[in-house]
């Protein structure tokens, strides 16, 4: 045994320089989705309570600019004409609704396209998810 320790020092050594010369791969570079977006939305609600899943859906047009933020409008009967700023890191995408209140004490009546979502970019295509336990929303786009 006291024979083979001094091997295994400088093997751990050699081991620890490899590991730290290895090339790290690069992350791609974030794209900020940007321009006229126009397509669907699909709320789908489920009551916790009855277990019944309610559905809305819609069309919609979202105005995308890193210098301007974005807008949302289209068929604003069920999803909010809204407008704020955004930000992204290659998988989120956060809105900032400025047309939200700020306090809110009940859910508003309306969608807003506000908090953080994943999303998917590849253009033209921009998918916007959000899910948790009774509520997700999907926006399928097409840039035109």
């Amino acid at each position: 045994m006291k024979r083979i320790i001094p091997y295994l020092l400088p093997l751990c050594f050699v081991l620890v320089l490899t590991a730290g010369c290895v090339k790290q791969q690069d992350n791609p570079p974030v794209v900020l989705p940007a321009g006229n977006f126009s397509g669907t939305y699909l709320q789908i609600h489920l009551n916790p309570t009855t277990g019944k899943k309610d559905t809305t859906q819609g069309n919609l047009n979202i105005a995308m600019s890193s210098t301007t933020g974005y807008a949302v409008t289209g068929d604003t009967s069920k999803h909010a004409a809204s407008h704020g700023s955004y930000a992204v890191d290659g998988v989120n995408i956060q809105f900032i609704d400025q047309t939200l209140p700020s306090i809110i004490t009940k859910p508003p009546a309306k969608i807003h396209l506000a908090g953080i979502y994943q999303y998917g970019y590849n253009s033209p295509n921009l998918q916007i998810v959000f899910q948790n336990d009774t509520l997700a929303i999907l926006y399928n786009m097409t840039a035109h």
